[in-house]
């Protein structure tokens, strides 16, 4: 038995090992369950206060990469649904897009299960909104340099299909606004649960 476990082993190094050198381009979609974390602070003269929103909405995520043996690399893009939240009078509605280069180091276990770690930098594009007794008092959109982190595990399905379950931590950056002698800042960070599948050509 011992020998057997020992030739198995050594099998699915050389099986790796081979398939290390190989290219292999795949495209990928993503559903994700995000719990979104919006901090935001305002100043002037004579005060300061801040206020967090907190709203779960669901997100897509598609992205084309190619892996080679325990690495991949990838561009993505990432989309949420608008953040809006009431506070009495005021009213904010924030939408929030990034692309990120992101590269993968997947622990390749002879087995249909691959567990992964990554991480990805890149640009979001953040455009805020805020409303007061129903007039607009601040609208600004900001181009931001952003960052992830992303953890997870795929099951092969079979030898092109891959069903892909993670979670994804993002910080897209803020938007900083004066408006008179106020000044606003909203800080924007994901964590987000996502479930999608990957398809390898």
């Amino acid at each position: 038995m011992k020998k057997f476990l020992l030739l198995a082993g050594v099998a699915c190094l050389f099986a790796t090992s081979a398939e290390a050198t190989q290219f292999s381009p795949y495209v990928s979609g993503k559903l994700s369950y995000d719990f979104n974390r919006v901090k935001v602070r305002f100043a002037n003269e004579a005060t300061k206060g801040q206020g967090k929103i907190k709203k779960d909405l669901i997100g897509t995520h598609f992205a084309a990469g190619v892996s080679a043996g325990y690495l991949r690399g990838e561009l993505e893009l990432n989309n949420s649904n608008s953040i809006k939240s009431h506070h009495g009078p005021a009213h904010v509605n924030l939408k929030k897009y990034s692309v990120m280069a992101n590269v993968y180091y997947d622990y390749l276990t002879c087995t249909p299960w691959t567990p992964y770690v990554g991480a990805g930098l890149g640009y979001s594009w953040l455009k805020g909104v805020w409303h007061a007794n129903g007039e607009k008092i601040q609208d600004k959109s900001v181009y931001n340099l952003a960052w992830q982190i992303m953890a997870g595990v795929t099951y092969d399905l079979n030898t092109n299909w891959k069903l892909d379950a993670g979670y994804r931590y993002a910080d897209l950056g803020r938007i900083r606004k004066n408006e008179g002698s106020y000044v606003t800042k909203t800080a924007v960070r994901d964590h987000e649960i996502m479930l999608g599948v990957r398809y390898t050509f």
